[in-house]
């Protein structure tokens, strides 16, 4: 009798033990924040002429950030990609300068909780920077290149508002230059010059407070619906950055909306996804 007990009631405490297993473990999840914006730019390029031009731009980002692993959650990993476009005009609407521009970073943050509800995340962030203007009615010089890389220190700072059904978070992200490697060519010099010649002469500089000098200042509210987290917010970036005695200005302000969502990868022989998990691929 005891053994047909047994046999009864042993697959009810696998499957029992197997669901406890499954509960407890955990997975490192990738928080992925996409946003779309749009900018009123105000820029000034020496290089290209004297006049500061001003219009709007449109742009596309990808924030993902992740722990280090399932028992480090003071420390994550973060990457962003940004690409950005634009049509500006110079005071007298006389010309047109066509703005390009992409980003691409690499950054670590520190998690700190000073206070209930409130979140810091302080670190440092790599990245690279490649932009385009195109202004063509000069006829010599119509293109130039924003070409740099830069170490930044950033800091974010979260705070939970619990409401009754749901719980709005506020967010203030910054940013700023700190060390970096800038393309300034000198006033005159033809790309046809640099590139096709070879001669780059003071075209490359080190860059840090002395000569460059920005910030880059996001807020949002992030607010939760049914199945989505969307987020509403507005952005500031100013930069200005000399060399080869041009100075160059770059200000900007923009409207954002997007979407947040936590994701996890199922990939290889060793990380496949748990069996009541649907994919195209089997």
């Amino acid at each position: 009798m005891k053994k047909i007990w047994f046999f009864f009631l042993f697959p009810v405490f696998s499957s029992v033990i197997f669901a406890q297993n499954t509960d407890d473990k955990k997975y490192l999840l990738t928080t992925k924040t996409n946003t779309t914006g749009i900018s009123t730019i105000s820029l000034l390029d020496p290089y290209l002429s004297p006049l500061t031009y001003n219009g709007l731009a449109i742009s596309i980002s990808e924030d993902a950030r992740r722990f280090l692993s399932t028992e480090n959650t003071r420390i994550s990993t973060q990457s962003i990609f940004n690409l950005q476009a634009g049509i500006l005009l110079n005071k007298a609407l006389s010309s047109d300068l066509m703005y390009l521009a992409a980003n691409y970073g690499l950054g670590l943050s520190y998690h700190v909780s000073p206070v209930k509800r409130l979140k810091l995340l302080v670190g440092g962030l790599w990245d690279i920077d490649f932009g385009l203007k195109d202004m063509e009615r000069n006829v010599n010089n119509p293109v130039n290149l924003d070409m740099s890389t830069n170490l930044n220190l950033t800091a974010l700072l979260r705070y939970a508002i619990p409401l009754r059904r749901k719980t709005l978070q506020l967010q203030l992200a910054l940013q700023t230059p700190v060390l970096g490697y800038m393309f300034v060519p000198k006033s005159g010099a033809s790309y046809y010059e640099m590139f096709d010649l070879g001669n780059l002469t003071d075209a490359f500089h080190f860059s840090s407070l002395h000569n460059k000098r920005g910030l880059n200042s996001a807020f949002s509210v992030y607010v939760p619906f049914n199945r989505s987290v969307w987020h509403f917010g507005a952005k500031a970036n100013v930069l200005r950055y000399s060399a080869n005695n041009l100075v160059f200005n770059r200000n900007e302000f923009s409207l954002l909306v997007g979407t947040s969502l936590d994701t996890f990868n199922f990939a290889g022989r060793k990380n496949k996804a748990p069996k009541n998990f649907i994919s195209t691929q089997e």
